[in-house]
């Protein structure tokens, strides 16, 4: 019975545990498409540039920022990362860093 019981305990374990990461990777993904759109309107209102999103990162969670790299389209020599700041559903380039070839 005893075994039976444990057995119990950790699959309820398991699918818990599995459910709780599920939810973590969808709000991640929300997250960065957000913040790859706030990235692409950020440099065509800017910089008049249209630009290619190619990775992302995400800061320690204490930070709510996202760091988006990316380049300019059709010149992978013109590269940048720029810092996503997105608490209160509030999306904002904070910071932002280019290649020699883009400043």
């Amino acid at each position: 019975m005893k075994k039976c019981d444990i057995r119990l305990f950790f699959i309820f374990t398991l699918i818990l545990l599995g459910g709780c990461t599920i939810d973590q990777k969808n709000e991640e993904q929300q997250i960065v498409e957000k913040a790859n759109e706030t990235t692409i309107k950020y440099f065509k209102e800017k910089e008049n540039l249209n630009v290619v999103i190619t990775g992302y990162e995400f800061a320690p969670s204490d930070f709510q920022t996202v760091f988006i790299k990316g380049h300019v389209k059709d010149d992978k020599t013109q590269a940048f990362t720029v810092h996503v700041e997105y608490g209160d559903s509030d999306y904002r380039v904070t910071s932002r860093t280019y290649s020699e070839s883009l400043e």
